[in-house]
């Protein structure tokens, strides 16, 4: 029996100490039967690397195809697979320098199939091109450290978020979770997802810098947590936000795990907003993650 192999997702949003793996058995990290998707999720280079191994390989196979039969396309020397490979080429994408041209049957026969593959994969390799350019992207600008510190007297988890497009984004959201590991009588490990109630989950008018506020209460799953509580090596919290970019007319969203070793205790983050000589409101979004000591 063929063993499944793991497909590796990372959460995306992330600094290198904070990702988050995940392996799930039985799915395929690449699904090349759902080639939509799997266009969608590539990296930009891997997306060029997938085009120009498409085309050389359809390229390849047709002057195979040329080359098997001698004679079939004028002008092209028996054997020569790089002069039918060029032919193929420029059959493929419908130019035709009329040097080289079907002699035979069979090579117009051949070449037709090209022809209207090279039709197909224009059209495709266009669609796909566009879907890519017109997929929103969020630029919500998520700290790498949350910070706990004293706020009104009580303990509190912050996390600030910036928003990095020059218009303001609209209806933003945001959930803060928690994963518990709970241990049962009989030894099952099983892992339990804890909202973090936020003093404030939803932002109608977002232009600049937004903070969420946890007050770590008595009902708090993080209820006398510190610096150096055993807790904090099994921590595991999930930031998601969503928002409306009314320019765009979508929604964006974006992601961010933080670890025990991304939270800051005692600090508070830097000043990200000023006002200018004007009387403008600035916002900094270089210092969304900067921190400073909190002194009492």
């Amino acid at each position: 029996m063929k063993k499944d192999k793991p497909a590796v997702v990372d959460v995306a949003m992330r600094s290198r100490a904070s990702a988050v793996t995940m392996e799930k058995l039985g799915i395929a990290r690449f699904e090349f039967s759902d080639p939509y998707h799997l266009a969608i999720m590539l990296s930009w280079p891997q997306f060029f690397a997938m085009l120009v191994a498409i085309y050389l390989g359809i390229n390849l196979v047709f002057a195979l195809l040329y080359t098997a039969v001698p004679g079939c396309i004028a002008n092209v020397p028996p054997g020569s697979l790089a002069t039918a490979f060029f032919f193929s080429v420029e059959t493929l994408a419908t130019v035709g320098y009329g040097v080289m041209a079907p002699a035979t049957r069979y090579g117009h026969i051949v070449s037709t199939i090209e022809i209207l593959l090279g039709m197909v994969l224009t059209a495709t390799m266009t669609g796909l091109f566009f879907v890519r350019f017109s997929k929103p992207k969020s630029k919500l600008i998520l700290a790498e450290t949350a910070v706990v510190t004293r706020r009104d007297g009580r303990p509190s988890l912050m996390i600030r978020i910036g928003n990095g497009r020059v218009n303001a984004l609209i209806d933003a959201a945001a959930r803060l979770t928690m994963l518990v590991l709970d241990v049962g009588p009989d030894g099952q490990r099983l892992r339990r997802a804890v909202d973090l109630r936020l003093m404030r989950s939803d932002f109608p008018y977002f232009p600049m810098t937004w903070t969420l506020i946890h007050e770590i209460d008595a009902d708090s799953p993080l209820a006398g947590i510190d610096a150096d509580s055993p807790v904090l090596a099994d921590l595991n919290l999930m930031l998601s936000v969503k928002a409306r970019d009314p320019l765009l007319g979508a929604d964006v969203f974006s992601v961010r795990n933080y670890r025990g070793d991304d939270l800051a205790f005692g600090m508070r983050y830097v000043d990200a907003v000023t006002s200018s000589p004007e009387g403008r409101a600035v916002a900094d979004m270089r210092k969304i993650s900067e921190v400073e000591p909190d002194v009492v």
